[in-house]
């Protein structure tokens, strides 16, 4: 019961950050969204800071643990590629509202007492990208790259396909879009003959 109510006001929050924005939202407002009395909320989160610092974190933690879903359901490189490019997407489209009030409302530096273990998930994340790409470089799947910034390179890819998706500027299906960026990647990292 105790996770169900937290997880209740975590959800208010981010549907009401998302649409009101950080700073017009109220406790009131994302206690009677959660069902909850304003009480409840202060016994989860210190304010509506740590409020949000917690969505951040869980946000982080939930993509870094379907990433690993992701890499450990598929052995080929090939469909992992596929596989995290669709999982990426998706959870951007997923959560896009927030993800625009994140980059419309918060600096880098207003984020600076969250980056030390955001920084951690961001790290555990590209190790995981890296990893499939060594592998497929290993297996004869993929030629011989620098698997760092190619791992680089395809999130910022993501993000940008995502931001714009979600913002209107990319009028195209997320499934041409999983597509367009998959054979992208391949085209120029799989090795020839594969």
């Amino acid at each position: 019961m105790h996770h169900d109510k937290r997880q209740k006001i975590l959800a208010a929050a981010a549907d009401i950050f998302a649409t009101q924005g950080f700073h017009q939202t109220t406790i009131e407002q994302i206690a009677d969204v959660a069902g909850v009395g304003k009480g409840t909320v202060y016994l989860y989160f210190k304010n509506k800071k740590g409020l949000f610092d917690a969505l951040l974190l869980e946000s982080s933690q939930r993509v870094l643990k379907r990433t690993k879903e992701v890499v450990q359901a598929h052995t080929n490189p090939l469909e992992r590629m596929r596989m995290l490019t669709h999982m990426q997407l998706q959870i951007l489209k997923q959560n896009h509202p927030l993800m625009q009030m994140i980059m419309r409302e918060f600096s880098p530096d207003k984020l600076k007492d969250l980056r030390p273990e955001l920084e951690q998930h961001m790290r555990e994340l590209m190790a995981l990208y890296t990893l499939v790409l060594e592998e497929g470089i290993a297996a004869g799947y993929l030629r011989q790259h620098n698997p760092q910034v190619i791992a680089l390179a395809f999130l910022g890819a993501v993000n940008q396909i995502g931001a714009n998706l979600n913002n209107g500027r990319l009028q195209v299906s997320l499934a041409e879009c999983e597509e367009e960026l998959y054979q992208f990647l391949i085209a120029g990292l799989q090795r020839e003959g594969n």
